[in-house]
């Protein structure tokens, strides 16, 4: 090769490795940003300051910082987060730098929500969860993971929601939570008592008086409707989903069609795989539902197998021995409810006949009534909540 061909070959090298240096660096275009770029800014930094003193447990600094703000400042913040900024590059069990703000800033705003809630501040408290909800949304998933840091989240609040406002306002954040996850089964299930919770509480008559019946009525049947559709929801995305299903033959019992739901109590009472306690709460719904068309064997029955299932529980005791009064066995009532009324006399009063027959290995001395739990519905929402400020702890 000639000296001549050389100084070409060279320019030649020389120049390729400058189109590959442009192509690669952005020579000449503006630089991209990266997600640390905004989230590290002057703009950011103050309220990332009480982001990470609510992750580090203090929690009263950084609700009072952030009471100090207007809600609108913080919308304005999200509003200038952009798509680079949002992207989840981490997974639901570890997520990135970003996504980890997104939980603890929702959190911490849903504390904020909470202390104005406690302080009877409702308006200011829906502000601030406002608040909180963009910061969740922000990490969201398609398709999202089960038992979600988002999912819980929305429980969480649907629970709080209940615990400050009752029924009413439980039922309006589930409506709420359920647009952005509609496939959330413990969340349709719990949409379902808040409900069915809602279509019964006590309703207090003004003057109007007996006109008002008709109307208040259909309003109780109508909210009672709701909660056999989240129920039936809950079944469509998880056909094992017991509690659902026990939920939704209440609701269909109370809306007066119990026939439509006996098949599907009946299974559940005697099926071997399902779990003790909801095997005597369909024992307790299905004996009540033989009662009701005079099928009285039939509900004595069961009423039986559910004490023997659970020996202390109350429920179980108190339907059989009203039966049992009924239909004239007072000494039998008497000794039904003897372990009830005298823990004492419990070790001297008869099993049941048909403890024999009680399924292997589900009989339980000392568990609380399942009816009760049953009733309290998902009473998990102080421990849930922790749980979640647990998991953006540094």
């Amino acid at each position: 090769m000639t000296r001549v061909h050389r100084r070409r070959s060279a320019r030649c090298l020389r120049l390729s490795l400058l189109v590959v240096l442009f192509l690669t660096t952005g020579f000449g275009q503006e630089p991209a940003f990266t997600q640390s770029d905004f989230w590290f800014t002057d703009e950011l930094q103050p309220y990332r300051g009480l982001v990470d003193a609510h992750r580090a447990g203090r929690a009263r600094e950084a609700i009072q910082g952030v009471l100090a703000l207007d809600p609108e400042v913080i919308h304005a913040l999200i509003d200038r987060v952009r798509d680079p900024d949002a992207r989840l590059t981490g997974t639901d069990a570890e997520p990135a730098l970003n996504e980890l703000l997104f939980r603890a800033a929702a959190m911490l705003q849903l504390d904020v929500a909470d202390s104005l809630w406690s302080r009877g501040l409702e308006e200011a408290a829906s502000d601030w969860i406002e608040v909180a909800v963009r910061w969740i949304e922000l990490g969201a998933r398609d398709p999202e993971p089960e038992q979600s840091f988002r999912r819980r989240w929305y429980l969480a609040v649907t629970l709080l929601a209940f615990e400050r406002g009752g029924w009413s306002d439980g039922v309006t954040f589930s409506e709420v939570a359920l647009e952005r996850v509609p496939d959330d089964v413990p969340l349709l299930i719990a949409a379902a008592w808040l409900n069915e919770g809602l279509a019964l509480e006590p309703v207090i008559l003004d003057n109007t008086g007996r006109s008002q019946l008709p109307q208040l009525q259909e309003g109780k049947r109508s909210t009672l409707r709701a909660a056999a559709r989240r129920a039936g929801a809950a079944l469509a995305v998880s056909p094992g989903a017991t509690e659902a299903a026990l939920r939704l033959a209440r609701i269909r019992m109370l809306l007066e069609e119990g026939e439509s739901v006996r098949e599907l109590l009946t299974d559940l009472a005697d099926r071997e795989d399902v779990g003790v306690e909801h095997a005597y709460v369909a024992r307790l719904l299905l004996g009540d539902l033989h009662r009701h068309a005079g099928e009285l064997d039939a509900a004595e029955q069961r009423w039986r197998e559910a004490v023997d299932l659970i020996p202390d529980g109350q429920a179980a005791r108190m339907a059989l021995a009203r039966l049992l009064h009924t239909r004239g066995d007072v000494s039998g009532a008497a000794r039904t409810l003897a372990p009830t009324l005298d823990p004492a006399a419990s070790s001297s009063a008869g099993r049941a006949p048909y403890s024999a027959a009680a399924p292997r290995g589900r009989l339980i001395a000392g568990l609380p009534d399942p009816w009760v739990d049953y009733q309290l519905g998902v009473g998990a929402g102080p421990g849930l909540r922790e749980e979640l400020r647990l998991e953006v702890r540094p």
